[in-house]
C-alpha cells in the first residue's frame, strides 16, 4: 500500500509562467523574478496567455483588475465574471482557473509573494477579503487611484525589477490598503452564520483532503446536524454539500494531475481513495473523462 500524502504540490510562478505564458526575447529578465512579482497590462499583446488555464495552484498571490471588457475565472468552488471597475483576489495555494478574455479586455494581472509584500498584517487582512468573496466591487473613486498606481508598477516593471523594486513594494502595499480600506466595513458588517458555516465547511475538507469524511462527521465535527449543514450550505451556493465537496476533491485531483508526475495511484491515496478503481470512476462521472484521459488531454501544458 502507498504512503498517503498531505502535501499537495504547487506551482512556482516561474514554472507557472513557463507553461503557459510565452515570453518575447526582450522580456525573458522577467523570468528572474518571477517568483516574487509579476506585473502586466490584459491588453498587452506581448504577453501571450494560453487560455484556458487548466485547475491549479500558485505560491504567490495574485490579484486581477478589469477597467474595459470581461474576464470569467474561476477560484476554488465559485465561479466569476469580472467586468469593468471590478477586481479579483486569489490567495496563494488556492485551486483557480482562467476561462476566457473577451476580445476588448483591459486592466491588470499582477502577482506577489508574502515575502515581496513584507507585511503580515496587512497580507492577513487582505486575505481575509476573500472569506465571503473574491470578486470586489471597486468605488469610481478608489478604481481611479488603483488604475493609476497600477500604471506606474506596470511602468516601473518593464524598466528594471531590480532596480525599481522598493518603489514597487511601495506602490503594492498602497494598492492593498486602498483596497482593504474600501472593503473592510462592508466584508465585516455582511458576514453571517451562512458564511461562517460555508466558510468553516470549505476549510475543514481543504485541510483534510486525505481522510474522505461523510457529511455526518463533518457535521459532526462543526457541531451541527447534517440536514442543517446541508441546508446552509445549499442556500448558499446553490449546491449541496455533498457536490460541494465532490468539486473540491475534483479540482485538488486535476491539479495534482497537471502539477506533479505522481501516477494515478499515489494521487488517488493523497485524496483518500483506498481503491483506485473506484476512484477512477469517481473522477470520470464529474468530468466524463478517466484521470488517464485528463492528463492526456492537458499534456500540452508539460
Amino acid at each position: 500500500m502507498l504512503k498517503k500524502n498531505k502535501n499537495i504540490s504547487v506551482f512556482k510562478p516561474f514554472d507557472f509562467k513557463n507553461q503557459f505564458v510565452n515570453f518575447t526575447q526582450e522580456q525573458l529578465h522577467m523570468k528572474e523574478n518571477v517568483n516574487n512579482f509579476f506585473i502586466h497590462a490584459l491588453n498587452d499583446t506581448s504577453i501571450k496567455l494560453e487560455l484556458p488555464i487548466p485547475p491549479h495552484k500558485k505560491t504567490v498571490n495574485d490579484f486581477f483588475i478589469v477597467t474595459d471588457g470581461l474576464a470569467k475565472r474561476q477560484v476554488g468552488i465559485r465561479s466569476y465574471e469580472i467586468h469593468k471597475n471590478e477586481l479579483l483576489i486569489v490567495p496563494r495555494l488556492h485551486v483557480s482557473t482562467t476561462d476566457n478574455y473577451s476580445d476588448d479586455i483591459n486592466g491588470f494581472y499582477c502577482h506577489f509573494s508574502d515575502d515581496f509584500l513584507g507585511d503580515r498584517a496587512l497580507l492577513t487582512e487582505w486575505n481575509f477579503n476573500t472569506t465571503t468573496t473574491n470578486k470586489i466591487r471597486v468605488d469610481c473613486s478608489v478604481f481611479k487611484r488603483v488604475v493609476t498606481l497600477l500604471t506606474i508598477m506596470n511602468n516601473l516593471y518593464k524598466e528594471g525589477f531590480h532596480k525599481n523594486k522598493n518603489l514597487l513594494e511601495h506602490y503594492l502595499r498602497t494598492v492593498i490598503v486602498e483596497i482593504n480600506l474600501k472593503d473592510k466595513k462592508k466584508l465585516h458588517s455582511n458576514i453571517n452564520k451562512k458564511q461562517e458555516i460555508t466558510t468553516a465547511y470549505i476549510k475543514l475538507i481543504n485541510t483534510n483532503l486525505n481522510k474522505r469524511y461523510s457529511i455526518k462527521q463533518i457535521a459532526d465535527i462543526l457541531n451541527l446536524s447534517p440536514n442543517h449543514l446541508n441546508k446552509t450550505i445549499k442556500s448558499h451556493v446553490g449546491k449541496s454539500a455533498q457536490e460541494v465537496y465532490t468539486e473540491i476533491i475534483i479540482q485538488e485531483a486535476k491539479v495534482l494531475l497537471l502539477q506533479t508526475s505522481k501516477d494515478i495511484g499515489e494521487i488517488a491515496f493523497d485524496l483518500g481513495f483506498n481503491d483506485l478503481s473506484y476512484f477512477s470512476k469517481f473522477f470520470k462521472k464529474s468530468t466524463d473523462l478517466t484521470p488517464i484521459a485528463y492528463r492526456k488531454m492537458i499534456e500540452k501544458y508539460h
